[in-house]
C-alpha cells in the first residue's frame, strides 16, 4: 500500500521540468514524468470545461509556490494569496488548503465512507476502557465492603491498619491499571483512525487488519510520543498539584497556608494556559509517529514545527471541533443521564431494603461506563478533523498536495 507520508521530498511530484544527473554514470537523465504536471504541461486531471483535444487544457490548480499564479509562501501558509481554482478531489477533500467547511464536511465525509474502523473499531475499544472504568469504579467500594466484612470487633489495632493499609494498596493498583489500560487503547485507537482517514484522504478504503498493519510496527514510537506529550502538558499542572498539597500540609489560617493558598490562585490561570498552549503545538505528536515514521523525540519536534506560525488558526479550529463535539456528547450524555435518574428513583422507592445500597452503586457504574460509550460516537469525528487539520498544514507549508495526487492514481 502507498503511503505518501513519509517522501522525503514532496516537491518531486511538483514540476518535474529539470534534468536530473544519474548518479551511476552521470548522464543528464529526464526526472519522471509526476502523476500531477507543472504549470507547462497537460493536466492529468481535466477540469471541468476543459476544451476539446488539439485545444491547450487549462493550467492546473497546483503550482509551485514560486510559479505564476501563487504568490511568495510565508513561514505560516496561511497568508498566502494562491488561487486555487481547481483541484482534484480523489477522496474525501479536495488537494488544496482547506476551509473549516473542508473539514467539517470532510469529517463526516469519512464517517460515511469508512465506517467499519471509524465506528466499529472506537466502540470496541472504548468498550474495553467503560469495563476498565467500570472495574476501577467498583474495586474501591468491594475492597472497602470486604474489609468491613472481615473486621473482628476483637482485633488488635496493628490488624485494623494492615487491613486498612491492604484495601488502600488494592486500589491504588486498580487505578494504576485503569489508567495504562486507557493510555494503551487510546494511543492504539488514535493511530488506527488517524491511518484510516489519512488513506480516506487519496481515495483509499483500508480494513481494520490494513489499518493495524500499518500502526502496530509503530505502536511504541506512538507511546513514547504520546507519553512525551502528556509529560509536557502535565508538567506545568503538576505544580499547582504540588502547591496544593503543600497548602493542605501547612496548619490552616497559619500564614504559610494562606501564602501557600494565594500563590496556587495566582498561578492558576498562568499555568492552566501554558498547559494548553503546550497541547497545541505537541497536537499533532501521534499522527506524525505514525504517518511520518518518526520516533518519539522527532515526532514532537515535527509537531512543533507544523505548528510553528499557526498557533492562532490552529488553536481557534480546535476550540471551534471541541464546541461541536462537546455538544454532540453533552446531548447523549444528558439523555442517558435523565433515564438513570428515572431509574435510580425507581430502585430507590423503598430505602429500607437494604440491597437498594448496592443497586445503586451498580448502577452508577452501569451509567458511568454507558456515558464512556456515548463519547465512542464522537471521538472519530475528532480523530479524522485532527487528521484533516494535519493534511492542511502539510499542503500549505510544504506543497504537499501534489504527491497526494499522485499517491491517489498508485
Amino acid at each position: 500500500m502507498s503511503s505518501p507520508w513519509t517522501s522525503p521530498d514532496p516537491t518531486q511530484y511538483d514540476l518535474g521540468h529539470a534534468d536530473a544527473v544519474s548518479p551511476q554514470n552521470g548522464q543528464a537523465a529526464q526526472a519522471p514524468q509526476p502523476a500531477y504536471p507543472g504549470p507547462s504541461d497537460q493536466p492529468a486531471f481535466a477540469p471541468p470545461g476543459a476544451g476539446p483535444a488539439g485545444v491547450a487544457a487549462p493550467q492546473p490548480a497546483y503550482a509551485a509556490p514560486d510559479t505564476p499564479g501563487n504568490s511568495a509562501p510565508t513561514a505560516s501558509g496561511y497568508s498566502q494569496a494562491s488561487t486555487w481554482s481547481w483541484a482534484p478531489k480523489p477522496g474525501i477533500i479536495p488537494l488544496r488548503p482547506l476551509t473549516l467547511t473542508d473539514l467539517f464536511s470532510g469529517s463526516f465525509s469519512a464517517l460515511r465512507k469508512n465506517p467499519s474502523v471509524l465506528f466499529g473499531f472506537t466502540i470496541i475499544v472504548m468498550t474495553v476502557v467503560a469495563l476498565l472504568s467500570l472495574a476501577g469504579t467498583m474495586l474501591p467500594l468491594f475492597s472497602f465492603t470486604s474489609l468491613m466484612g472481615d473486621l473482628d470487633p476483637q482485633a488488635s489495632s496493628k490488624a485494623l491498619l494492615d487491613s486498612a493499609y491492604m484495601s488502600v494498596v488494592s486500589t491504588i493498583v486498580g487505578y494504576i491499571a485503569l489508567l495504562a489500560g486507557s493510555f494503551l487503547a487510546g494511543t492504539v485507537l488514535d493511530g488506527v483512525l488517524s491511518v484510516a482517514v489519512s488513506q480516506l484522504v487519496i481515495g483509499k478504503k483500508i480494513t481494520f487488519k490494513q489499518s493495524w498493519a500499518l500502526v502496530k510496527p509503530r505502536l511504541w514510537s506512538m507511546l513514547g510520543a504520546s507519553f512525551l506529550s502528556m509529560l509536557a502538558v502535565g508538567s506545568p499542572l503538576l505544580v499547582l498539584v504540588i502547591l496544593f498539597f503543600m497548602s493542605l500540609y501547612s496548619w490552616p489560617g497559619s500564614d504559610a497556608f494562606f501564602s501557600l493558598f494565594g500563590l496556587l490562585l495566582a498561578l492558576a490561570v498562568p499555568v492552566v494556559l501554558v498547559s494548553y498552549v503546550i497541547s497545541i503545538r505537541f497536537l499533532y505528536t501521534p499522527i506524525c509517529a505514525v504517518l511520518e515514521e518518526k520516533g518519539p523525540i522527532e515526532a514532537v519536534k515535527r509537531s512543533w514545527a507544523l505548528t510553528s506560525g499557526s498557533f492562532w488558526v490552529t488553536l481557534g479550529r480546535v476550540i471551534l471541533i471541541n464546541v461541536v463535539v462537546g455538544f454532540i456528547a453533552g446531548m447523549i450524555v444528558q439523555i442517558i443521564g435523565v433515564v438513570a435518574v428515572i431509574v435510580m428513583f425507581t430502585i430507590l422507592a423503598d430505602p429500607s431494603d437494604p440491597s437498594n445500597v448496592w443497586s445503586t452503586i451498580i448502577l452508577y457504574g452501569v451509567i458511568s461506563a454507558l456515558q464512556m460509550l456515548a463519547y465512542s460516537l464522537v471521538v472519530p469525528i475528532l480523530a479524522a478533523y485532527q487528521t484533516l487539520m494535519y493534511v492542511d498544514e502539510k499542503i500549505r507549508k510544504e506543497n504537499f498536495a501534489p504527491l497526494l495526487a499522485h499517491a491517489s492514481q498508485g
